[in-house]
């Protein structure tokens, strides 16, 4: 055989061994790689993501809590799983943070991006409710007025930090930022009048407001959410701030494209599966389909987001 057709003989097995591997996908129980520990929000959406995934494929799907080394120790067994789909990491943008902050050495180019499984229950901001602002807008035009007295609760060098470093980026003002990291300490904070504003689940945030407990201000997320219509979002009072939580699937890098668009096809039937539906308005979670395009690009452009903000709030690697 001529060397140009020894080459195009190995062209086609290779072809078609890729092609087999998609076509056979999931080969065995799937991995779906949670960072944290069990019963935790992650892990409660993981559960849901992996019902679903199961029943789609007709396939074995488990979650395995891996906890340890702020999520290093989950990133590294599925950087080093054989690239066939059944090893997943199930994980928020927190990968991306800790790796423009120094918290880790891995990030987003060292996994394959395949989708997103679903986004966490929408966020707000809230202030007691005696405070004198009634909407974000009032909030952040105070807070110019005033540079770096307006006081906002934060988990510094997490995703709350980061959100209020959006405020600070996109509005032009200069926020005092204060350590409450649990939700029930941003509530007693900001009730007990020590510190201004925090953002809290919109479902928790709604149950104080109608006791009378609190105030919002505006829903974080960059749509309104079909749950909460009374809150507006941030963005429609005229405030650049929106802040998504996606929770994304991320294989070990290098894996095959027809793979990737196979496992990615797979978790579209979660818009119209009732059972998948109903678990996540229990959850206050709304499932949006990416094609693995998008949600490439959706990666690219948070990551560009954060490596930014990391770099305003003096946090950067």
């Amino acid at each position: 055989m001529k060397p140009r057709k020894l080459i195009g003989a190995a062209l086609a097995l290779a072809l078609g061994a890729t092609g087999a591997l998609a076509a056979e996908w999931p080969d065995g129980p799937v991995q779906i790689i949670v960072p944290s520990k069990p019963g935790g929000g992650t892990d409660v959406m993981a559960r849901i993501f992996a019902d679903y995934l199961g029943r789609e494929t007709g396939g074995d799907v488990v979650v395995v809590n891996v906890d340890g080394g702020g999520g290093s120790i989950a990133y590294n067994q599925v950087m080093t799983a054989a690239p066939d789909g059944q090893t997943i990491l199930y994980n928020h943008t927190g990968l991306l943070a800790g790796y423009h902050t120094g918290h880790s050495d891995i990030g987003l180019d060292d996994f394959t991006t395949i989708g997103v499984a679903q986004s966490y229950a929408p966020q707000v901001y809230a202030v007691a409710p005696d405070a004198p602002w009634d909407t974000m807008k009032d909030f952040v035009e105070d807070a110019r007025a005033n540079p770096g007295e307006r006081t906002v609760a934060v988990s510094l060098g997490r995703t709350t930090h980061f959100i209020a470093g959006l405020i600070m980026m996109n509005e032009d003002v200069d926020l005092k930022l204060l350590e409450a990291s649990a939700e029930v300490d941003k509530v007693a904070a900001i009730q007990g009048g020590h510190i201004e504003m925090g953002n809290l689940g919109a479902g928790s945030a709604k149950q104080y407001e109608q006791a009378g407990d609190m105030k919002v201000l505006c829903l974080l997320d960059p749509e309104p959410h079909p749950a909460y219509p009374e809150y507006e979002t941030c963005v429609q009072q005229g405030v650049n701030v929106s802040w998504l939580a996606p929770l994304v699937l991320w294989g070990p890098k290098g894996m095959d494209a027809e793979l990737v668009q196979t496992i990615n096809a797979a978790t579209a039937g979660m818009a119209e599966d009732a059972t998948a539906q109903e678990a996540l308005k229990k959850a206050d979670s709304v499932f949006t389909y990416y094609d693995v395009g998008s949600a490439a690009d959706l990666m690219a452009s948070e990551d560009a987001k954060i490596k930014a903000l990391a770099e305003k709030l003096g946090l950067a690697r």
